[in-house]
C-alpha cells in the first residue's frame, strides 16, 4: 500500500526503517559513551602522571588473516624508562599500527603513574587521544545516520497516518498514462473527481505500476481514493490493492481495451 502526495510516494513498510534507526542510534550513542570514557580516563591519568625520558626497546609484530586469505601485520612498541631510584620499567604501547610508529632505540617521552609505574604510556596524540577520537568519530557518524533516518521515517509516518484517517470516495476512472523508464514501461491509473459544491475538478494518479492494469480493470468505472475534499492539494491514496502482478510468462501489456471511464 502506498501513499501518494503530489509527486511524492511514501511507503507504509516503515517498521524495519524504525528498527534500523534505533539500532544506529544505540550503536552511535554507545560509541560516543566509549569515546567519553576513554577521554575521561586519559584526563584522570594525566592528573597523577609524571613525565620522563624513555626509549623504544622492541617492536612486537602481530599477524592476522582475513576471510579472503590476505594477511596483514601490525606493530606495537615496547618502551622502557627508569624510575628515580634507578629501576627500569618496561611497558607495551596501547596502539598498534602499520607502518610502525617508531623504531627500536628511538627516544620517546613517557608518562607514568608514580604509585603504579607499570601504568605508563608514551606521550603523543596516538597514545593519548587516538581511541577517544576514533570512537567519537564513528559514534557521531552512526548517531547522525540514525537521527537522519528517524526524521525521514517520522515525516513519512505522519503522512501515512494522516492519509489513513481520510474519508474514502469512489472516484470515476479517467484514463491510463504509460511512461517508458530505464527499468521498463510503467503505468499510472488516473481518476478524476469534481467537487459538487465548487465544481473544481481534481485529477488523481496512482503510484507507478510495473505491469498494465487494463486487463484487470476493464469492467471497472471507478476506484477508491482516500482524500480530503476541502484540501485541493492535500495528500491522497488510491486503493489498487486488488491488482495482482501477471503470472510469469504472461503478456502484461496485452491489449484488452481501454479502462471504462465514469
Amino acid at each position: 500500500m502506498q501513499v501518494t502526495y503530489r509527486t511524492t510516494t511514501v511507503s507504509h513498510g516503515g517498521r524495519m526503517t524504525r528498527i534500523v534507526s534505533w539500532i544506529l542510534l544505540l550503536v552511535g550513542f554507545g560509541l560516543l559513551a566509549g569515546s567519553g570514557f576513554a577521554a575521561w580516563s586519559e584526563i584522570q591519568f594525566r592528573r597523577v602522571a609524571v613525565e620522563t625520558d624513555g626509549r623504544v626497546v622492541q617492536m612486537l609484530t602481530r599477524s592476522s588473516r582475513d576471510r579472503d586469505g590476505r594477511s596483514s601485520r601490525t606493530y606495537t612498541p615496547v618502551f622502557a624508562f627508569n624510575l628515580p631510584n634507578g629501576k627500569e620499567v618496561r611497558a607495551e604501547g596501547s596502539v598498534a599500527s602499520n607502518p610502525p610508529c617508531c623504531t627500536v632505540g628511538e627516544a620517546v617521552r613517557v608518562r607514568y603513574d608514580p604509585a603504579r609505574p607499570e601504568r605508563a604510556a608514551m606521550a603523543g596524540f596516538m597514545e593519548s587521544w587516538f581511541v577517544a577520537t576514533l570512537l567519537g568519530g564513528m559514534g557521531a557518524i552512526f548517531a547522525g545516520f540514525g537521527v537522519l533516518t528517524m526524521r525521514v521515517f517520522g515525516r513519512r509516518g505522519v503522512a501515512a497516518a494522516a492519509v489513513a484517517a481520510l474519508p474514502s470516495f469512489a472516484v470515476p476512472l479517467a484514463g491510463l498514462r504509460r511512461e517508458l523508464t530505464r527499468e521498463g514501461p510503467r503505468w499510472y491509473v488516473q481518476a478524476r473527481w469534481q467537487d459538487p459544491r465548487s465544481g473544481v475538478a481534481r485529477l488523481f494518479e496512482s503510484a507507478p505500476l510495473p505491469f498494465d492494469p487494463v486487463p484487470q480493470m476493464r469492467q471497472m468505472t471507478a476506484v477508491q481514493v482516500q482524500f480530503d475534499p476541502s484540501q485541493p492539494d492535500g495528500p491522497y491514496w488510491m486503493d489498487l490493492s486488488f491488482l495482482a502482478p501477471p503470472a510469469p510468462g504472461a503478456d502484461a501489456t496485452m491489449a484488452a481495451g481501454p479502462v471504462r471511464r465514469g
